[in-house]
């Protein structure tokens, strides 16, 4: 794993850094000769300097949450959250891109988006956790947080009248946490409301790319893809990210856009504060406004 993601991130410097544009040069000038012929206007996703879009992201999402320890204790049985708490389903999320061409070929762009969700249970067998007993018939309330941030450096490969194909490098910082709160009684002593947590934020390296096509003023077709695969001190993950989409210029300065996202993140941990693994798999429609200048 760590030989190819070698080599993937090799190929991906060489393509973006180091060979010549050609495909762009050749595209502008194909460009500036189709422009002494007809009046071509571009659509302004190809050439905006600033990109800022607000949207909102209604996944669905399967989630694998396993916990098998806490800082302080010694309970090994995985707590499966979402057998547990039922927590598949659908949820509504705030997402937020920003996007900057600071020159001609290069860009940096920054996102984020996040999902809170829990649910009340009566439990019907007992859960023992960070000394904390949750007995058989108790109203226990579980969930989770999960909070995804990127920042992404990006370089034009190719360009031309109607399209922009780019691609980069970029972290994700990943945050996601789990919880129980209820009546609990710690050391047999009298039940009272108690909550347990345990939390892991990771910084992730990836690559991506990206491709827009525009065939006409105000119509764009967008796609994204971004991939990581890491080994980082005590946790060892994999993502995948995908994003086709389509965008309305319908004012000068605003444009609104539907998008298809999909993201899945497989993860295990093995820290002080929290030994266990999770998969997340968020996917479906996302409609946001953007404006750009």
């Amino acid at each position: 794993m760590k030989v190819a993601m070698k080599n993937i991130t090799f190929l991906i410097l060489f393509t973006l850094f180091i060979l010549p544009v050609t495909a762009q040069e050749t595209s502008e000038a194909s460009g500036q000769n189709n422009d002494t012929q007809t009046a071509f206007v571009k659509n302004r996703i190809l050439t905006d300097k600033f990109l800022l879009s607000i949207g909102l992201f209604s996944p669905f999402n399967k989630t694998v949450l396993g916990v098998d320890g806490e800082l302080n204790t010694d309970i090994t049985d995985d707590i499966q959250f979402d057998e547990r708490f039922q927590l598949d389903g659908v949820q509504n999320s705030f997402t937020l891109n920003f996007t900057w061409r600071f020159s001609k070929n290069y860009s940096f762009s920054a996102d984020y988006f996040s999902v809170t969700t829990s649910k009340t249970v009566t439990l019907d067998e007992t859960i023992e956790w960070d000394d904390k007993t949750y007995d058989v018939g108790a109203e226990v309330t579980g969930g989770y947080e999960f909070a995804l941030y990127k920042i992404f450096f990006g370089r034009v490969i190719s360009r031309g009248n109607k399209h922009e194909f780019g691609g980069g490098l970029g972290v994700h910082t990943i945050r996601v946490r789990g919880f129980i709160a209820g009546e609990a009684s710690v050391n047999d002593e009298t039940a009272s409301f108690q909550r347990s947590n345990v939390e892991v934020t990771l910084p992730l390296p990836n690559i991506g790319i990206w491709y827009f096509w525009a065939p006409y003023e105000k119509w764009a077709f967008t796609g994204r893809i971004d991939w990581l695969g890491a080994s980082v001190g005590n946790f060892y993950g994999n993502l995948w990210g995908l994003n086709p989409g389509v965008n309305y210029q319908a004012f000068k300065n605003i444009g609104f856009s539907a998008e298809y996202k999909y993201l899945a993140l497989k993860a295990k941990v093995d820290k002080e504060s929290w030994k266990g693994n999770f998969e997340m798999d968020f996917y479906g429609p996302s409609f946001k406004v953007t404006a750009n200048f």
